[in-house]
C-alpha cells in the first residue's frame, strides 16, 4: 500500500452515532467538573497551609506545595484539552 492510500483510509473515518457522542460529552463534562472541584479544593487547602506556614515562619514548605498544585492544575487543564482533541 502506498502512503496516499493509507491517508485516504484515515481521512474516511465515520462519525459516531449521536447517542454515543452525547454519552462521551457527558463523561467529559463530569471529568471537567470533578477536576475543577479538586483544583478548587486543593487551592483552598493550599491557602490554609499558607496561613499556618506564615504564622510559623516556614515558607519553603508552602512554595513546594504551591509548585505541586500548579503542576496538577496545568495537568488537569491540558487533559481537558487533549480529551476534546481525541474525542472530537
Amino acid at each position: 500500500m502506498t502512503l496516499t492510500k493509507l491517508t485516504d483510509v484515515a481521512m474516511a473515518a465515520k462519525p459516531l452515532p449521536q447517542e454515543v457522542q452525547d454519552g462521551l460529552d457527558t463523561v467529559i463534562l463530569w471529568a471537567q467538573i470533578i477536576g475543577g472541584s479538586l483544583a478548587t479544593l486543593g487551592l483552598m487547602i493550599l491557602f490554609i497551609g499558607l496561613f499556618f506556614a506564615h504564622r510559623n515562619g516556614r515558607g519553603e514548605e508552602f512554595m513546594s506545595k504551591a509548585g505541586w498544585w500548579l503542576t496538577g492544575a496545568i495537568g488537569l487543564g491540558l487533559s481537558g484539552i487533549l480529551a476534546t482533541l481525541f474525542v472530537s
